[in-house]
């Protein structure tokens, strides 16, 4: 990993599906809030049924980070379970440490908080443009001509077979 690869609040690692210990991808964190789920305005899209649209977040408040479970199906944090609050206005939030491993749908991300002696720097400068965006689907599909405004058509979309 490269200094590119560090954000101002950490980095989110992708782990390979074929080993948990290899990194597939790197992304830096700049914003003080990264979403995962199936709707299209999250940072990190999961197309798959068992993700709900917003499921979970990462939220920094005062440089800490912390797991908010807002889905319905819950996910492994560290390989423990972890479920949603049954009171909304009181979501599951869980502290996360460098290293923390969260799985959802089989998916594994570790986040690390940037180097002591590169928070300093990092928080005086400037935020990259653009935030952390990826996608993951199912199966390759190929949408003609774009994908719809409707997440619920995506995902209907991605989940038949490929003709």
């Amino acid at each position: 990993m490269d200094a590119s690869d560090v954000g101002r609040y950490g980095t989110l690692k992708f782990m390979k599906r074929t080993d948990v210990n290899a990194v597939a991808a790197v992304f830096p964190i700049d914003e003080e809030e990264v979403t995962f789920g199936r709707d299209p305005r999250c940072d990190v899209r999961l197309y798959y049924g068992s993700v709900s649209a917003v499921h979970c977040k990462i939220v920094f408040q005062d440089r800490k980070a912390f797991l908010v479970v807002l889905g319905t199906n819950g996910l492994l944090i560290d390989d423990s379970p972890v479920y949603p609050s049954s009171n909304p206005s009181s979501p599951t939030t869980i502290p996360l440490s460098t290293n923390s491993k969260i799985e959802i749908h089989g998916k594994v991300f570790v986040f690390q908080y940037p180097p002591k002696e590169l928070r300093p720097i990092l928080l005086a400068t400037p935020a990259r443009k653009g935030r952390v965006r990826m996608s993951m689907i199912q199966s390759a599909q190929v949408f003609t001509p774009r994908p719809s405004n409707d997440p619920g058509e995506n995902l209907r979309v991605l989940q038949s077979p490929i003709k």
